[in-house]
């Protein structure tokens, strides 16, 4: 399906990715959403509507590195800032709940922690499944009364690890932080590189590792050296993995871009989208309009030979910079106060939080792809899709639709960890 005008044209990336069909493989027709605003959470079919906060974060990364690697995962760092919410006053918790996409839900008062946490780890594949792994850690300063309640709520239903550090020791501080962090994330990750200081009463880290295995597998001895174009005139070699199969393509003639849709081995679904080499930053001025008010058809699979990229990213966000840009602010403020996370009454709130997010594509997959009827179609039968040029993706939970990660490939064959 096209849209006919070319205000319409910004439309057709995000209704084909931000709330896709139930099944990424299938064929049935997409429920109706809601755009900016929060489903209700009374609603089954949409708790969570984090498209607002994933577009708006991929606006700023975007304009401070334009021409590099990055990725972040909204529904990842949204654990760890729902868990803070319900220790602040009324003020704070409506500002962050809507700023993550939460709608209003009545909840009572004690049960809040299990509602908002166990549909939060519903969208996440069971622990060892599907790769992934995602996590927090609260790290406060030693002279804090932790309230006990609070820590236990937060490991037992947040899976976030709260921990006293003495910060007027930098480098004790930052050699726990980093041990902390390397065991939580089985030494993915080496280091956090935050800083302590006089004012610092809490640092939040938060996590997201995901090694994708696909629900088809790629066949490694395909795999070989192949151009990749960062710009016109200028080739690069890449590890590129190849197969045949049946594959959800869509041309994007009003983006002048091309849209995949790969499924993960379990309840995931990547999207990647393509733009024609040299067209990447004007696709992405059209893709981050934020009027999404009509859906649109699932992808019919088609006979396709895929060559993709291999690469392995890793990306730092400093998200006390980034989130009061969009109205998430108060709880980075001295004059407001966590008051249910310690037992003084002095001012609490988060000093610094950073994410890092992680992530490995290669040829893995559940199982191998039936193509035994391929062999009798003519070589003309079967078009290739090469992504040999820089491309967006996401990744999505199919069930809630909510992005689990979000970024640009720029360079497959870098992986850049900046810190923000």
């Amino acid at each position: 399906m096209y849209l006919k005008d070319d205000g319409a044209s910004a439309l057709l990336f995000w209704l084909l990715v931000a709330r896709l069909s139930p099944r990424a493989c299938g064929h049935e027709t997409p429920s109706q959403e809601s755009q900016r605003t929060p489903a209700n959470l009374s609603t089954p079919s949409a708790f969570l509507n984090n498209s607002y906060l994933a577009f708006n974060l991929y606006k700023q990364m975007v304009a401070k590195h334009p021409d590099q690697n990055f990725m972040f995962s909204p529904l990842s760092l949204s654990i760890p800032l729902t868990l803070l919410a319900f220790q602040a006053p009324p003020e704070i918790r409506t500002e962050v709940l809507e700023g993550l996409g939460w709608g209003a839900a009545q909840v009572p008062e004690d049960r809040v922690h299990e509602h908002y946490s166990e549909l939060l780890l519903s969208w996440l594949p069971p622990p060892g499944q599907c790769h992934l792994d995602t996590g927090s850690m609260l790290f406060l300063d030693k002279n804090i009364h932790l309230i006990r309640k609070f820590a236990n709520i937060a490991q037992s239903l947040y899976h976030t690890k709260a921990s006293l550090i003495p910060f007027n020791n930098y480098k004790a501080a930052q050699e726990m932080m980093d041990s902390f962090i390397r065991k939580k994330t089985q030494g993915n990750i080496e280091k956090l590189a935050q800083t302590t200081g006089p004012n610092v009463v809490l640092i939040l880290a938060n996590y997201m590792l995901i090694t994708v295995e696909w629900k088809y597998r790629f066949n490694p001895k395909f795999t070989k050296m192949e151009a990749f174009h960062l710009k016109e005139n200028f080739l690069i070699p890449v590890f590129m993995m190849q197969r045949l199969g049946w594959f959800q393509v869509h041309r994007l003639n009003h983006l002048h871009s091309d849209l995949l849709r790969l499924p993960f081995s379990c309840n995931i679904t990547a999207v990647f989208i393509l733009p024609d080499l040299g067209l990447l930053k004007q696709v992405e001025e059209a893709l981050m309009k934020e009027d999404l008010n009509t859906w649109t058809q699932p992808i019919p699979p088609s006979r396709r030979r895929l060559f993709m990229p291999k690469f392995s990213l890793s990306w730092r966000m400093q998200l006390d910079q980034l989130l009061p840009e969009l109205g998430i602010w108060k709880i980075f403020r001295h004059f407001y106060s966590l008051s249910g996370v310690a037992a003084q009454t002095m001012p609490m709130r988060v000093s610094k939080a950073v994410q890092v997010a992680m992530l490995t594509v290669d040829e893995k997959g559940a199982e191998e792809e039936d193509i035994t009827d391929f062999q009798f179609l003519p070589k003309a039968f079967l078009p290739h899709l090469r992504m040999d040029k820089p491309f967006l993706f996401l990744i999505f939970e199919e069930n809630s639709r909510s992005l689990l990660l979000m970024g640009k490939v720029i360079n497959p064959s870098i992986n850049l960890e900046p810190v923000d």
